[in-house]
């Protein structure tokens, strides 16, 4: 399984994050930016956990090669 945590910047009064920063600096630089632009509060969020909902239960019934009668 790969590390998948991944930071993002929210600027308050502002839309959702969309962009992804692999790296906190990266975050951290762009947070800085926004601020000093805007003159707003700016966020660095980082994700904590993941949810996935997985639409299949694959289950292999082929029977053992030895079992077939022909």
């Amino acid at each position: 399984m790969q590390n998948q945590h991944f930071f993002m910047v929210f600027l308050e009064g502002e839309r959702t994050p969309t962009v992804r920063y692999s790296a906190i600096e990266l975050a951290e630089n762009e947070a800085k930016r926004l601020a000093k632009e805007y003159n707003k509060k700016a966020f660095v969020l980082c994700s904590l956990k993941s949810f996935e909902v997985n639409a299949f239960i694959i289950t292999d019934c082929r029977p053992d090669t030895d079992d077939l009668p022909f």
